[in-house]
């Protein structure tokens, strides 16, 4: 028993740079990852790596077995927070109106946002545009479908619209998204 308890410690040890790498992969498009969740997602990750050197085998290699095992904990969680979040709600994203039926805070409309934002809006429409434009092929109907989707389209009605299957148009927008995410002038207008 105490041997097993050493080796799964060494094993532990061994691999304790798994958990940061692993965690930098998932959350490499995350530009804004709060220091909290990265905290948060490393103590999950070195937990599942304890777990995984406490029920290993030992019949197959461990570094792989405790990517996965950390993987797979920090999708968990991050469905748990998915799941909570669509459970709860804040106090203040419900008032109640005249008859005492509860019901959601309005949404400003377009022309109480400040100039800044308004412009920022715009400019970042047309540069959108211009990408659009200079890119061809899958890229360029990634962009589109990315444009279409946010006016309310779903991914089916545009497989439909391109007459190809939707899991096609979702392929397209993940490689427009690759691009999107590295562009630094889109990026500074959002920003």
């Amino acid at each position: 028993m105490e041997k097993a308890i050493t080796a799964a410690n060494r094993l532990i040890v061994e691999h304790l740079e798994l958990v940061p790498k692993i965690v930098r992969s998932l959350t490499f498009s995350y530009s804004h990852l709060p220091v909290q969740e990265y905290e948060e997602l490393t103590q999950i990750g070195y937990l599942a790596l304890c777990q995984a050197a406490s029920g290993y085998d030992w019949e197959r290699p461990f570094a792989p077995y405790a990517r996965t095992a950390i993987r797979n904990a920090i999708y968990d969680y991050w469905r748990d927070c998915a799941r909570q979040k669509n459970l709860f709600c804040s106090l203040d994203a419900i008032q109640a109106d005249e008859n005492g039926d509860a019901s959601e805070l309005p949404f400003p409309d377009k022309e109480e946002y400040s100039p800044e934002s308004q412009i920022l809006q715009k400019e970042s429409a047309a540069y959108l545009s211009q990408l659009e434009n200079r890119s061809r092929g899958m890229i360029q109907k990634g962009i589109v479908s990315l444009r279409l989707q946010q006016s309310g389209y779903t991914s089916a009605e545009l497989g439909r619209l391109y007459q190809v299957p939707p899991n096609r148009v979702r392929a397209w927008q993940s490689k427009a998204k690759k691009l999107l995410r590295q562009d630094q002038e889109l990026y500074a207008l959002l920003a």
